[in-house]
């Protein structure tokens, strides 16, 4: 028990530990839609995405994946609704950007 307890404990922070990091310059300001970056203010670690954690901390299914594309799908909204506002993109493209949005798989 004292070695599977220490074995976990490694485990979680050496995932932590390995993270990438995130670009902490982006802001809604910024021409192109940064995905690792909405997650990382969002304070989801790319470790958090392993099938290990999602096993530990989700009952399995899909959860975390599913919470995460929900995220990044209302942060893409709002991110497009901003470039309209600053008349960076008119509103066909705009609507056309969110409908087409897609989370990339590779997170």
């Amino acid at each position: 028990m004292k070695y599977s307890a220490l074995l976990l404990a490694g485990l979680v922070l050496s995932s932590c530990a390995s993270a990438p990091a995130y670009d902490e310059s982006w802001t809604w300001n910024s021409a192109v839609f940064d995905e690792q970056a909405v997650l990382g203010k969002a304070g989801l670690l790319s470790s958090q995405q392993d099938t290990l954690f999602t096993s530990i901390w989700t009952i399995g299914g899909g959860a975390l994946r599913r919470r995460q594309e929900y995220h990044l799908r209302t942060q893409h909204e709002l991110w497009v609704r901003r470039q309209v506002e600053l008349k960076r993109m008119s509103v066909q493209d705009a609507y056309a950007r969110i409908q087409g949005y897609t989370p990339s798989q590779e997170h």
